[in-house]
């Protein structure tokens, strides 16, 4: 594959440059950005300082703010000197993740693959005892009351996915939990829903009031193992070691910004970037690791370049995006004199697939081309294509869509490949091994151009016709659990609305809730565009065609 790119790399620069018609920006500035991009990059050497020598970066934790830091220290280094942090809120408790190991003592000695939400409790060294199947009822209660102290008490999950609950009554569970705290049990042990390790947590707590219980998300297999021992009255022993630390706060936040000072209109800006916190139960290598590395590689390659957009191009790493696009509102809301002076933002959120394509409203849709034309046939292996739409929609759980709820076109960059984002996306695996290095070259080029083109039209992108109908109305990415080559379903992740639904590999989507798709864009819009919960998908399966539903969660009541 390197070799493949290699022998390449020259028509390809020379096939970009010739089908690239003058947007404001001179051929041979694309030819520089493209040299530049090609010769050395250094996206691969950010993204592993950032996750592997700094390591999570969890939204009011010690790693947080040496990655702002660092990100600052970095942009400088290329020459922005006006690169800064900018606060925008508080936690009121911080959190550090130190190690974390678990094993079954008796009856056999076994290494336990487990996880810890964020801002929960850890162990104060090192914790033994007897493993206990949570009871259902008063009388399962009565039967294991006098060896509640100090047990690890083994609940399991009812539901699958994602939001994976403890099973039982819901008034029972209260009870339990009074009744664990009472008698002093070493933790609770919860089964995921398959082999993923999912971290969440909540940061709203106080100081004074910290959680005490370690809560324990053991993987499924190994939580069955052992359930299965205990039934069969055999005794089971565990043993954990948590270090999770918990830091008084208030903790002040910040988002991370660059500068390069437009030429001519040095007061309207074309933002990229990405977030740069993450869940720690990894090292946040996909999400969002992968989307600041190309981001810090496209200002490098620019600067480096030595071209000078006519508009400022301005590089955002936003913090608190996991907890709810804190950073990314709060600019907005502390901002409001700069958002009609936005032409675009572009966000790279998606993972390590490269960046694939946009799907615009018609009113700018000529402008974008011509701003984007050296992307297309940048690389054949990795098309890139500009697709009209009917307008945005809010929604899709990034920081483009803050910058949307103010009437800015935020986009969300398309991304394909071979890499499955289901399968790293707030899990165990989101490891530095799991990004894609050519993708991340091509991606940090896309941007590069991408932003550079944006800056250099004569005005600013229209805004008319920017919202779909109905797309004001804010609405969650939806998770299928399914992996797609344009239509062709190529893996379906355990315990996912797709799994559920029957869908299979093979199968081939032509249909969302009765209307047609012709391509992978066509079928995300479509389906965003349907607010049931459950939503039919027409598939073709050894030449038939038949119905699968998709089922989500009701979404929240909005405020």
């Amino acid at each position: 594959m390197k070799l493949r790119l290699r022998f390449l790399a020259i028509p390809l620069c020379v096939i970009a440059s010739a089908a690239f018609a003058g947007n404001g920006t001179e051929k041979a500035d694309v030819d520089r950005v493209m040299s530049t991009a090609r010769e050395s990059s250094q996206v691969m050497e950010h993204l592993d300082h950032l996750v592997n020598r700094i390591g999570s970066r969890l939204t009011s934790s010690d790693g947080l703010q040496t990655a702002c830091e660092w990100t600052v220290e970095r942009f400088k280094s290329f020459g922005i000197d006006n690169a800064r942090l900018e606060k925008w809120g508080e936690f009121p408790v911080g959190f550090n993740r130190g190690p974390w190991s678990g094993r079954m003592v008796e009856p056999t000695e076994k290494a336990l693959t487990f996880g810890t939400n964020s801002w929960t409790a850890g162990t104060k060294g090192v914790v033994k005892g007897l493993a206990i199947i949570a009871p259902t009822n008063d009388e399962e209660l009565d039967k294991v009351k006098d060896k509640l102290a100090g047990a690890w008490i083994l609940t399991p999950s009812r539901g699958g996915g994602r939001g994976a609950r403890p099973a039982g009554n819901d008034d029972f569970r209260r009870k339990l939990d009074t009744i664990y705290e009472t008698a002093g049990i070493a933790g609770v042990v919860r089964s995921t829903s398959n082999d993923l390790i999912l971290t969440g947590g909540n940061y709203q707590i106080a100081f004074d009031k910290l959680p005490t219980v370690p809560s324990i998300n053991l993987l499924k297999v190994q939580f069955d193992e052992i359930a299965a021992l205990v039934k069969d009255g055999k005794p089971v022993t565990l043993e954990f070691d948590i270090r999770n630390y918990f830091k008084k706060g208030p903790i002040p936040l910040f988002n991370v910004i660059a500068d390069i000072v437009g030429s001519e209109f040095p007061e309207e800006y074309v933002i990229v970037g990405g977030h740069i916190d993450s869940w720690d139960g990894a090292t946040g290598t996909c999400d969002n690791g992968t989307g600041c590395s190309t981001t810090l590689e496209a200002a490098r390659i620019l600067m480096k370049s030595g071209v000078k957009p006519r508009r400022t191009i301005r590089f955002m790493l936003w913090s608190g995006e996991e907890q709810g696009l804190f950073g990314s509102r709060d600019y907005v809301k502390a901002h409001p004199e700069l958002m009609p002076k936005i032409s675009a933002v572009l966000v790279h959120d998606g993972g390590t697939n490269y960046l694939s394509g946009l799907g615009v409203p018609k009113a700018m849709k000529a402008d974008i081309d011509s701003a984007l034309a050296p992307l297309v046939g940048l690389d054949p292996a990795m098309p890139f294509v500009i697709r009209e739409v009917a307008g945005l929609r809010r929604g899709g759980g990034s920081d483009h869509d803050s910058f949307l709820s103010a009437g800015v076109p935020g986009f969300f960059w398309r991304q394909s490949g071979k890499a499955n984002y289901n399968h790293v996306h707030h899990t165990q695996f989101d490891t530095y091994d799991a990004a894609v290095p050519e993708y991340q070259k091509h991606s940090s080029l896309v941007a590069a151009l991408g932003s550079l083109g944006i800056a250099n039209l004569d005005h600013l992108l229209s805004r008319e016709g920017l919202m779909a109908p109905g797309g004001n109305v804010p609405r969650p990415r939806r998770n299928t659990g399914l992996r797609l080559e344009e239509l062709k379903v190529t893996e379906v992740s355990e315990g996912t609305p797709g799994e559920k639904a029957g869908f299979k590999p093979g199968d081939v989507i032509v249909k969302v809730a009765g209307k047609a798709v012709a391509n992978t864009e066509e079928y995300r819009e479509a389906l965003m565009a349907v607010t049931a919960v459950e939503v039919p998908i027409t598939v073709k399966r050894d030449g038939n065609e038949i119905e699968l539903k998709l089922s989500f969660p009701a979404p929240a009541a909005q405020p």
